[in-house]
């Protein structure tokens, strides 16, 4: 999925809600259908603001087919959900 310039769009991950963001900025859900797709700028933003929260950006396409990030990149520990 990519934007109107062409460029890759991206979801954003909750460490702390375990969930990806919805469609601007408001709230949270679990599934990837559901989720907000951001411009590059736009999540760079977000996980700028959130970095102590753990929240991070991934391409729209990666997340849609390996699904939600498999570790905590501060706690190191691997979900079981992860394929």
């Amino acid at each position: 999925m990519t934007d109107t310039k062409g460029d890759a769009l991206f979801v954003i991950w909750s460490y702390e809600h375990e969930a990806w963001w919805r469609p601007d900025r408001c709230g949270y859900v679990t599934e990837l259908a559901g989720a907000g797709r951001y411009s590059a700028e736009e999540a760079g933003e977000i996980v700028t603001d959130s970095v102590l929260l753990g929240e991070i950006a991934i391409k729209h396409y990666i997340a849609a087919e390996r699904g939600k990030p498999p570790f905590h990149p501060y706690d190191g520990k691997r979900r079981k959900s992860y394929r």
